[in-house]
């Protein structure tokens, strides 16, 4: 007999709420939930897909262990002795630094998974990592030098008269550390109700319901932010915000000087029609509300283009006001209540890498191939991810994994990644387990909502939360996990300590419990000397030091609707029209190339070379090409290198990167 089960997706962190038909233990069909207030109804392919990638025919089932090299099935006994065995001789011999673990972006919007940390720490390894260093880390780097805390991030109000969309596509991705459900309508919202501008240098979807489209030359996206921030200080600054609220107004001042417009139109490639007509579109709005995305997170230019939003936020006024830039305080976070420390999370970096950071208590995963062959890393975790789809040099990364004397893998299905491992132990999947919102700050609505489990775990397959409480007691470890845990919502509820409800009262509504309203004016009391500090000496220097990106043909990312970053990339959301790995390219580039639609091209930097299909596409400019992640037989990441990285952030460069175009034969 079919019975509805309500749950919601966590692909990413629009968190949508679903109903799945269970039969006999399959789940037989996933819908929105129409009753849900946040997303009313509303998923995407991807969501659409949960019971597919359930039942998907790569799922991980039972224990592996690699023997006389082969992975071979086991028992949960025999496969934790030996990782723990391992761990203890490599601990003895070499330190706990000698342990490593990696989170992938799957990791983040599962709550009962974040207990790999505390597992980490008391290994007491500062050999952490995760995606946040290869796809965001100026936010949180910029966010900490500016308002002392790296976790707080702006988002364009619902009500703004004019949201600002930077290198991001939310019509296919849902945003960017800002997500939303139904975004379309959303975009669509802010084009008819006031202006909604694009700035990509593709056409992208969002940018075709955009009231306004900008093609800048990537990387010179900082340079128009800069012209605005200095036209309106000289005319049109809300001035008794900046009075009031915002310290290092003389230094940020001259920094934007040499913003001219004609010095813009040159680094920008725009025309001095499109520059203006940004600047007197922020004067007629008043306030604002901007948002970037991965392709200015993962440029050259990241944190000057971060400084810069936050800066114009800052000059309109529009910082944590309603109709400009929105800050949740978040529903479990509670923030406004409870307010924080100011923080400094940069430290030092790996020894191999000692030119890099670590931050947010991370090593960057740049670092990982380096502290390989230093022998400084020799057991490695890796936490729901895909690293070799998703860390640059792929070939210097596999050959670095092979020295590994121990590469464990959690994972719920088989990836490019699993078959170099020496453990791949099956986890519960999305549908396997009972979870809660616990990142609703990156959305426009203060909620959160609890799942059941909608089906019984299948085979073997263990929450991470037992696993790593069963490794931690072969070596005498407390990661706060006891024997009396025997659920998933045992290891949720302390997550809930200062919510704005507890977790039973939100396990106890039927759909998602929202706070009424959005929160507004709160932030200035909790900032260090109540102000947005924007003078930072080092994100200044940078600013000063920024070009846009080199002549020639330049390579950016783009997302697709139907896979999240390796994720479905086999098709698993819509089988009968997959998406693709295709290298778009401009047709009056592909023309002087002698590149025709459908041609094998060969794309090529210093660090690598792929294959893959042309599709021409006139909605990049000239010089723009682009080419998806995700993919293992025509990975970017082959093109990027370890060496062109970011000493405040250690993001490696994964856009807006020069690329040399051949066809095959």
């Amino acid at each position: 007999m079919a019975e509805e089960r309500r749950s919601f997706c966590r692909f990413c962190g629009s968190n949508c709420a679903v109903v799945a038909t269970v039969e006999d233990g399959r789940i037989t069909a996933i819908r929105g939930d129409a009753e849900d207030p946040v997303s009313q109804g509303y998923i995407c392919s991807k969501g659409a897909a949960l019971g597919r990638f359930h039942h998907h025919p790569d799922r991980l089932d039972r224990p592996l262990i690699r023997r006389d090299g082969r992975l071979v099935e086991t028992d949960w006994p025999t496969v934790l002795d030996d990782i723990a065995g391992r761990m203890r001789t490599l601990i003895d011999d070499h330190g706990p630094r000698a342990i490593g673990g990696y989170a992938g972006t799957p990791a983040v919007p599962c709550a009962s998974v974040n207990v790999w940390r505390p597992f980490m720490a008391a290994i007491g390894t500062p050999s952490v990592y995760s995606t946040v260093s290869i796809d965001v880390p100026c936010i949180p780097l910029v966010s900490e030098r500016v308002c002392g805390n790296p976790m707080i991030h702006t988002q364009p109000d619902p009500d703004t008269r004019m949201a600002i969309l930077i290198g991001v596509n939310p019509i296919v991705s849902h945003g960017h550390v800002f997500f939303m459900t139904a975004p379309k309508a959303q975009l669509r919202r802010w084009a008819d109700e006031g202006e909604l501008w694009v700035i990509d240098p593709r056409r992208s979807e969002s940018a075709e319901v955009a009231t306004r489209h900008l093609a800048p030359w990537p990387g010179s996206e900082y340079m128009l932010l800069g012209h605005a921030v200095r036209e309106l200080l000289r005319d049109g600054a809300d001035c008794a915000f900046l009075d009031a609220y915002v310290h290092g107004l003389p230094a940020l001042t001259a920094a934007v000087e040499r913003f001219t417009l004609d010095t813009v139109v040159a680094g920008t490639r725009l025309t001095e029609e499109e520059v203006r007509g940004f600047v007197l579109a922020i004067r007629r709005a008043g306030k604002i509300g901007i948002h970037c995305g991965t392709g200015i997170s993962m440029g050259r230019n990241a944190n000057p283009t971060t400084l810069l939003m936050w800066a114009l936020h800052a000059v309109t006024g529009s910082l944590d006001r309603q109709g400009g830039a929105y800050l949740n305080p978040g529903f479990a976070r509670n923030l406004d209540r409870h307010g924080w420390t100011a923080l400094n999370t940069s430290g030092p970096g790996p020894a191999s890498r000692p030119d890099l950071p670590s931050r947010l208590g991370e090593y960057p995963c740049v670092a990982i191939p380096d502290e390989i062959d230093a022998g400084h890393l020799r057991g490695l975790f890796i936490f729901a991810g895909n690293p070799l789809i998703a860390l640059p040099d792929t070939n210097r990364l596999l050959a670095a994994f092979a020295r590994l004397d121990m590469l464990v893998m959690v994972d719920v299905v088989e990836t490019a990644s699993t078959g170099h491992a020496t453990h791949v132990l099956p986890g519960t999947g999305q549908m396997e387990m009972s979870d809660i919102v616990l990142w609703d700050f990156m959305n426009p609505a203060e909620y959160s909502r609890y799942a059941p489990r909608v089906v019984e775990p299948s085979g073997e397959r263990r929450p991470l939360w037992w696993i790593l409480r069963e490794l931690a007691k072969r070596l005498d470890l407390d990661i706060g996990i006891s024997d009396d845990v025997s659920h998933d919502d045992d290891v949720m509820r302390p997550m809930m300590a200062q919510a704005r409800a507890d977790f039973d009262t939100v396990k106890a509504s039927a759909t998602a419990l929202v706070s009424p309203g959005r929160t507004y004016g709160w932030i200035h009391r909790h900032l260090p000397d109540g102000r947005w500090k924007l003078d930072d000496p080092e994100l200044l220097a940078q600013l000063a030091e920024a070009e846009p990106g080199e002549d020639g043909l330049l390579l950016v990312p783009h997302r697709q609707k139907n896979k999240l970053n390796a994720q479905m990339s086999d098709g698993t959301a819509n089988p009968r029209r997959p998406d693709l790995p295709l290298l778009s390219i401009n047709p009056d580039d592909a023309a002087a190339l002698g590149i025709a639609d459908g041609d094998a091209v060969t794309v090529a930097t210093a660090s690598g070379s792929i294959t893959v299909p042309a599709r021409l596409d006139p909605r990049h400019r000239r010089g723009v090409t682009s080419l998806p992640h995700g993919f293992g037989d025509h990975n970017v990441n082959r093109l990027t290198s370890v060496e062109d990285v970011d000493r405040l952030s250690g993001m490696v460069r994964l856009a807006a990167f020069p690329v040399s175009l051949s066809k095959v034969g």
